[in-house]
């Protein structure tokens, strides 16, 4: 009769406890990585094994609120381009074997690559310079290139609305954002090449831009090329399990961009098996997908993708001299933010980052939250 009353007291609230506390752990409590809302791996865009050889000379090595351009309020958890959840996995290749504007190609001719590029757009004779934070505008950009040089812009899609997968939208401001980029890019006659992910809200952001500029029917290839996962060696999914309960894949993926000299000791062993080294990836995409590619394209070009590939971009366009470093200031590519790649008459590259609209970089809600009780403190 005791042991049943220890038990009945006792043990069986303490077996309950356990089972709670159980519960409880499985759940987690990071919100800044979602389940992969797509099981398919995409497909990598690698030409070249960079662990070949080291020389990039002969085998260059390579390189996703309410008012997101003063106020952004993205999470990574609620934007699948930025957190590798996002199934940038099938974008469809244009199906035309010619070699067309419309058939690009990701194998260049060795004899063709680069492996350093220019940065300082006064050695390329453009009058252009660039904001407080480093970036450029595209406009200014634009109207400093001379009608003799070629022109790629490659940019993260628009405002989105917060459905997650490839359907998801525009919201009616990042409307107004691709619009107002084109607008900056209108002028003359010329037409332009464009080009996006497998996405609607990249392919409508093309969409717009080319409306913005007065272009009428335009065609937008969709191209697996500038997917989001160039710069990893591992399928989205397979990075998102790692980091979904170590600071998220904006953490992972800026700690590594700027080399972070202290990463955590859960994912410094991590990023060299996930991730490519960023610069000689970085010349690697230069090379075999704007280089390689440019001579079947226009004089201006712009393709549209996703943060996952911005975010790198920049950081490599800019040498990490652009703050994007989410893991220390909280910063990361904003909409409509990138890289611009200019190729003059003497086939001289010079590599710029750029930005749409107002801001190149965008917080999440939790961090502008902070930032703004802080500024309310100094400034009562």
């Amino acid at each position: 009769m005791n042991m049943k009353k220890f038990v009945a007291r006792k043990a069986f609230p303490m077996i309950c406890a356990a089972f709670i506390t159980v519960i409880i752990a499985g759940c987690g409590d990071d919100s800044s990585n979602s389940t992969p809302t797509s099981s398919v791996i995409p497909e990598q865009v690698t030409p070249t094994d960079p662990s070949t050889t080291t020389d990039p000379a002969t085998n260059p090595t390579t390189d996703p609120a309410t008012d997101p351009a003063t106020n952004p309020t993205t999470d990574p958890s609620t934007d699948p381009a930025t957190n590798p959840t996002d199934p940038v996995t099938n974008p469809e290749t244009p199906t035309d074997t010619a070699a067309t504007s419309t058939d690009p190609v990701v194998n260049p001719d060795p004899a063709t690559t680069v492996s350093s590029f220019n940065r300082d757009p006064a050695a390329a004779g453009l009058a252009v310079a660039p904001d407080s934070t480093g970036f450029y505008d595209v406009g200014d950009v634009y109207n400093a290139v001379p009608a003799t040089s070629k022109l790629v812009f490659v940019m993260r899609h628009a405002e989105r609305e917060t459905s997650e997968g490839q359907e998801s939208l525009l919201t009616e401001k990042g409307v107004q954002q691709a619009l107002s980029v084109g607008a900056k890019l209108a002028g003359g006659d010329e037409s332009f090449y464009y080009s996006s992910t497998d996405f609607i809200r990249t392919r409508t952001t093309a969409e717009n831009i080319a409306k913005g500029r007065g272009e009428t029917g335009v065609e937008v290839v969709t191209w697996e090329g500038i997917n989001g996962g160039y710069f990893l060696k591992v399928p989205t999914d397979t990075m998102d399990a790692f980091v979904r309960n170590r600071g998220g894949s904006w953490k992972f993926i800026s700690s590594w961009a700027y080399d972070d000299p202290n990463p955590s000791r859960f994912t410094k062993d991590k990023i060299p098996e996930y991730l490519y080294d960023l610069m000689p990836r970085g010349d690697q995409f230069v090379n075999e997908v704007i280089l390689a590619n440019l001579p079947n394209w226009k004089r201006v070009n712009v393709l549209i993708s996703h943060d996952l590939l911005i975010e790198p971009l920049v950081a490599y366009a800019s040498n990490r001299t652009v703050d994007l470093k989410f893991y220390e200031s909280g910063k990361w590519a904003n909409y409509l933010s990138g890289m611009a790649v200019v190729v003059d008459e003497a086939n001289l590259v010079t590599l710029l980052p750029v930005r749409g609209i107002e801001l190149g970089y965008m917080y999440t809600e939790k961090h502008q939250a902070t930032l703004d009780s802080l500024a309310a403190l100094q400034n009562p």
